[in-house]
């Protein structure tokens, strides 16, 4: 397993270097500076508050995800959040999401499994929003054969996973129809080892029979991602960019969709270039693109700095995280012993 962490983050490097290569070869140093040093500072600092906002909003649904298994304050939540995010963008091969569990799960004894599992449920969530937000941009404007077929999958990923957690949780369910049915269809006795880790995350899924809390987590899901939408708009508006008010459909799935490909930690050159990209099906220049992307990278990384550096160092959310750390870089081999 440690050799297959350590391949995705050789190759997330590589990946990550090759495109700040190609797209330092397209723009001039000279050029890049003279768009970023042209934007105005005050849109920029309402995009870093906005973005915090984003992930107030994110621990608001997780704690509505977790709330049929545990009760979380939000402030315990947020904290969480701030850290396991900083994680996310400064681990490789995306470890920051088993921080952010286990940070959690220990400063609130709540099993690393069951977090995980609204994780999960968390991603399947973000999925839904990204086919709608790329429904909707094909309202607006043709656009490439490439961008279709990468919405087609993003959607059928989105529903496979959902059926298959779906199936999971009902499976899992003494008093469901479905979960008897599944239980004289698989053999138990292939599955006993995995039984009690199995449970553990089913448990995080719980609100999948909740429909008034799914409910709530998505309509929370569709505030926190007109809230990342508007931070297109303000990165857009500091450097002087009209963009269409129906971008942000564009650019969140683009920029998204290209994440989800191996990079280096903070994404690095990666988030850059699909800013290009989709800066570009509007009309925008490279020049201008990578000044944007780089940008709108800021506000995503300074607000992770300060704040979940300062939950890290000076809560017990820092202590789940380095503690988190030791245990994701080292379990396999104390098991082993």
């Amino acid at each position: 397993m440690r050799r297959g962490r350590f391949a995705l983050g050789v190759l997330g490097v590589a990946l990550s270097a090759a495109a700040v290569f190609v797209l330092l070869r397209q723009v001039s140093p000279k050029e890049l500076v003279h768009n970023i040093r042209g934007a105005d500072p005050a849109w920029f600092l309402a995009a870093c508050g906005l973005t915090v906002f984003g992930y107030w909003l994110r621990a608001l649904r997780w704690g509505k995800i977790l709330s049929p298994e545990a009760h979380v304050a939000q402030g315990r939540l947020f904290a969480a959040t701030m850290v396991g995010f900083l994680a996310i963008n400064t681990l490789p091969a995306r470890l920051g999401e088993l921080v952010r569990a286990y940070a959690l799960a220990r400063t609130e004894r709540i099993k690393t499994g069951t977090v995980l599992g609204s994780v999960v449920i968390e991603r399947i969530f973000d999925m839904s929003a990204l086919g709608g937000f790329w429904a909707l941009s094909l309202l607006f404007a043709p656009y490439p054969d490439w961008f279709r077929w990468s919405g087609y999958l993003t959607m059928g990923l989105s529903v496979v996973i959902t059926l298959g957690l779906w199936l999971l949780h009902a499976g899992h369910d003494a008093t469901s129809p479905v979960g008897s049915r599944l239980r004289t269809l698989i053999p138990i006795k292939a599955f006993a080892r995995l039984e009690r880790p199995i449970a553990s995350f089913t448990a995080g899924l719980r609100v999948m029979g909740r429909p008034s809390t799914m409910a709530a987590s998505g309509v929370i899901t569709g505030v926190l991602w007109i809230v990342n939408a508007a931070v297109f708009l303000l990165v857009g508006r500091s450097m002087g960019l009209a963009l269409p008010i129906w971008s942000p459909f564009l650019l969140a799935f683009v920029v998204c969709v290209a994440i989800m490909v191996p990079s280096s930690p903070g994404f690095i050159g990666v988030l850059e270039g699909s800013c290009v990209v989709g800066l570009s099906l509007l009309g925008v220049d490279a020049p201008r693109g990578l000044a944007y992307g780089i940008l709108y990278h800021l506000p995503q990384i300074l607000p992770l700095v300060v704040l979940g550096g300062a939950y890290a160092i000076r809560g017990r959310a820092g202590m789940g995280l380095v503690r988190a750390v030791s245990g994701v870089s080292d379990g396999g081999q104390k098991r082993k012993n």
